[in-house]
């Protein structure tokens, strides 16, 4: 794994690099100052370029369309400011990607204008192509004859892919003198798609049978690309940080630490969509009897397809209405894995917008053309509710025939290893249909339309969120939005929005600070998400557990002396600190003395506290109890006033239990009387709670145990409530 210690303190320079990207950029003041902030503290988290030696690894956490590929270029710009000589980015699996990202990082770093003298990059290099490029730049570096301004930093981008990894690894090992003592930043976009090892799960099996480990041959190649650069520091980037985050701590690609990304203004992300917060018109749901499938083949065009097309086509003609400066208006189908659905999907969208455009042209007394002006018409109440300053719709329908036959349809079916090309400038509005060629890596320039028919699949979380091609700066259009979606599919995007919130969470106290190898593998997921990433790369199975709307106990009651003696202590204590707080419960006045119980009002942290400082007796109770703290921990950070509701039960007196293997065999007392005649005295134990409030039973126990004498213990039992439930997973390691 990479170093366990803090990374060494250096003062970060923000120099000409960064200047001159702050210029072509030309980002809002607020926007900059954030984005070089974060640059900022990422860069020092990067090992210092003034050290013999580094081998850091951190993880650079954005949103999915958020702008990573912004941060890492002002990171790149950075590490030239503060004496980083080469920059290697690991840019993507395909040819188009590595290009994309060369073209991208040429424009922003103006390679070819004011920055040509400082910069050299080098694509896929070779032993036979590019080696001497980089041996010349590393000369550069190594002579006292040249000023820093003619000592060029080299960009290396590559694919990432066995053969091309391969042949850097080659130029690197050939140069090995050269790079001994050069700081080199490795930035790897999308990372945890295709490094990540593969055999981690098989290797369970291998291990457990004396066999050694093996590693895919992606993941090998970064490995072996690690151990050949003595001063680096490897960065990954990716919005689903699933993998990394979980698998093992021991693997060299495990980060070490985590800077945290947020969007700027105008970034519409997974709460502005799928929260109890969003606009409900934003995201539609596709009936089930409007998606074609074996079971139910459609003639046609289903309505929903129809109506997003509309929804497109006025957002097409908007632009010319208001003749506003978008660069592009496009609309995403993407409807099954399967090329035979993707050509029947496109073949509805051609007819649709043939038959459209015929039928505007026609005189306005066609009675087909009146029928659809009435359903444009409708379609346009929907954008006008949600914008009413938009052009009037006789503007719209004025332009509909030119948006309509002036937009492209365009099919796109990848083949593995290889990624779809637009043309963005050629055209103003794209219709693109398609499958996985739009998934991960694929940006869609000014989407505004989704219509995404397909299943929910296995309900991986990374997986479902890169899908999310939606997302994106598109605040100040988004009446033109819409997301067009199968039931299954809507409820587990909502649900990831849960999910990464309380991840986020959970990683803010590491951004940019303490160590993430001290991050706890845990995470709230709900049930409509099966699984965090692909099981393959992760080296302990998943456990799940399930909080809201039921009482959680410890079981266990028996343990050492020194054991029980922590846990009174830390019992007496609380009580102690709530000591002003307690009041006699309300309840029949016939209640015995065991039926009275003490209650008080804590903050729930205070609760937190209690529940971290209990040493419990068995592992089933450390691991659920574990977990029902940080649950309760991160919603007290979401809900900083929340209270807690705490009952010494019977006031603290001593409750006669007996105890089978040392777990306790009945813990709640029961109702009196027991069945329905007669009036209620007692509830039983398990009604002592605030239905929609966190609370806390405490139960001072003696113990009858299967042999010996009696002991006296404790036990513990909270009640979340429904409302605050949560379905949490873990590394079973942990």
């Amino acid at each position: 794994m990479s170093s366990i210690t803090t990374p060494t303190a250096w003062s970060v320079k923000l120099g000409q690099q960064v200047d001159r990207l702050k210029d072509h950029l030309r980002l809002p003041a607020p926007a900059a100052e954030k984005l070089m902030a974060d640059t900022k503290e990422l860069m020092g988290l990067c090992g210092s370029p003034y050290e013999e030696t580094s081998a850091e690894t951190g993880l650079a956490l954005g949103f999915v369309q958020s702008g990573k590929t912004m941060s890492f270029t002002s990171l790149i710009a950075m590490a030239r400011d503060n004496d980083y000589q080469v920059i290697i980015v690991v840019a993507g699996v395909s040819n188009v990607l590595v290009a994309q990202s060369v073209d991208r990082l040429t424009k922003d770093l103006q390679l070819n204008g004011a920055n040509s003298r400082e910069w050299r990059i080098v694509k896929n290099p070779t032993l036979a192509n590019g080696l001497e490029d980089i041996r010349a730049t590393l000369q550069e570096y190594k002579t006292d004859l040249l000023p820093r301004s003619l000592q060029r930093t080299v960009v290396i981008a590559v694919m990432k892919n066995k053969k091309r990894l391969e042949s850097l690894i080659q130029v690197v090992e050939k140069l090995q003198h050269e790079f001994k003592g050069v700081p080199t930043l490795i930035v790897d976009d999308e990372a945890d798609q295709a490094g990540m090892n593969t055999q981690a799960k098989p290797n369970r099996k291998r291990v457990a049978s004396g066999l050694d480990k093996k590693l895919s041959a992606v993941h090998a190649q970064l490995l072996s690309l690690k151990a050949a650069l003595p001063h680096h520091t490897f960065v990954q980037y990716t919005a689903t940080p699933q993998a990394p985050l979980f698998i093992e701590r021991q693997d060299e690609l495990s980060p070490n630490f985590i800077k945290l990304l947020t969007p700027g203004a105008g970034y519409t992300g997974g709460e502005r969509f799928f929260s109890s917060s969003s606009d409900s018109r934003l995201v539609k749901v596709i009936p089930a009897a409007q998606i074609h499938s074996d079971d139910n083949p459609l003639s046609g065009p289903p309505a929903m397809l129809a109506e997003a097309m509309r929804v497109f086509f006025l957002g097409v003609a908007e632009r010319y209405a208001a003749n506003t400066s978008e660069n592009n208006r496009s609309m995403m189908v993407h409807p099954s894995q399967l090329t035979n659905i993707h050509q029947l999907y496109f073949s509805w969208v051609m007819g649709l917008k043939d038959t459209w455009t015929k039928l505007l042209a026609k005189p306005e007394g066609n009675t087909d053309r009146q029928a659809l002006v009435v359903s444009f018409q409708q379609t346009y109440a929907q954008l006008y509710t949600i914008n009413p300053a938009i052009a009037s719709f006789e503007q719209h329908l004025k332009m509909l025939p030119y948006a309509i036959s002036s937009t492209q349809i365009r099919l796109l079916n990848a083949a593995p290893g290889s990624a779809p090309q637009i043309d963005w400038n050629s055209h103003y509005s794209f219709i693109l249909v398609g499958g996985q060629a739009m998934d991960r890596g694929f940006t869609v320039e000014g989407l505004t339309v989704t219509y995404m028919p397909r299943g929910l699949g296995t309900g991986t979380a990374d997986t479902l969120q890169q899908r999310a091609r939606f997302f994106g700066y598109k605040e100040k259009y988004l009446h033109l939005c819409r997301i067009y979606l199968t039931s299954d599919v809507k409820e587990a995007f909502t649900d990831y929005v849960t999910h990464e919130t309380d991840l986020r969470l959970r990683l803010q106290p590491y951004d940019a600070g303490r160590m993430l190898n001290d991050f706890e593998r845990c995470v709230a997921l709900p049930s409509s998400l099966a699984q965090l990433t692909r099981p393959a790369v992760m080296s302990d199975d998943i456990e799940r557990y399930s909080f809201g709307g039921r009482w959680i106990q410890t079981r266990a009651v028996l343990g050492s002396a020194a054991e029980l003696s922590a846990n009174k202590a830390a019992i007496e204590q609380f009580v102690h600190d709530q000591e002003p707080k307690w009041q006699v419960d309300k309840g029949h006045a016939d209640r015995t003395t065991d039926q009275k119980h003490q209650v008080a009002q804590a903050p729930l942290m205070e609760l937190v506290d209690l529940l971290r400082s209990y040493i419990y007796l068995s592992t089933d109770d450390s691991s659920t109890f574990a977990m029902l703290a940080n649950s309760l921990e991160t919603y007290s950070k979401a809900n900083a006033s929340a209270e807690g509701v705490v009952y010494r039960m019977s006031g603290g007196k001593k409750r006669a239990r007996a105890a089978v293997n040392g777990k306790v065999r009945q813990l709640f007392q029961g109702r009196n009387p027991k069945k329905g005649a007669g009036e209620l005295i007692y509830p039983g134990d398990i009604e002592i709670r605030e239905l929609e409030q966190f609370s806390l039973q405490i139960h001072s126990l003696e113990v009858k145990n299967d042999s010996g004498p009696r002991v006296f213990s404790f036990a513990l039992a909270v009640w979340v409530p429904a409302s605050a439930g949560v379905e949490m997973v873990k590394l079973a390691g942990e």
